[in-house]
């Protein structure tokens, strides 16, 4: 059991930091502050001081709480600037595809360890909420909705 615990606090803290230097990216891209990247960040910095104290790290569940706010108020950064920007035509698909992919990974985190929300709470009600978006690459892979341009306005 402590081996598995310790495992997903190793892979959790890796995906922070991976995520806190995408973040950090964005923050200088974007030239000004934005108040979901500081939450985002606040949230990674938060996780890294937990990885370093025994006694919280034995809580998987804390981190990957963190983690996954912190992933979603990095991506609504990244959605509303894809909307702001009325999804460039040359790099929309990517971009897309690079969300769905920060997103999934809390589910991946908690299937490889054999956990399930209903039965060790690992996300509060906010996060559990958007805990679906996993199976939208299905659906986006099966449909190809960026194959089918602009929708016409009503």
């Amino acid at each position: 059991m402590a081996a598995a615990v310790s495992s997903v606090v190793r892979r959790v803290e890796e995906l922070g930091d991976l995520a806190q230097a995408h973040i950090q990216q964005l923050s200088e891209a974007a030239g000004e502050d934005d108040h979901f990247l500081i939450r985002a960040s606040a949230a990674l910095e938060k996780l890294k001081l937990l990885c370093g104290e025994e006694k919280e790290c034995s809580n998987p569940s804390n981190l990957l709480e963190l983690y996954t706010q912190a992933i979603l108020d990095m991506t609504y950064f990244e959605e509303n600037k894809l909307v702001d920007e009325d999804f460039p035509e040359d790099s929309s698909s990517q971009k897309v595809k690079e969300l769905i992919s920060f997103l999934s990974e809390p589910e991946i985190l908690v299937k490889e360890n054999n956990t399930h929300p209903k039965h060790c709470n690992l996300l509060g009600d906010e996060l559990l909420e958007w805990w679906p978006v996993s199976h939208f690459p299905l659906w986006l892979s099966q449909t190809s909705l960026l194959s089918l341009g602009p929708l016409p306005l009503p």
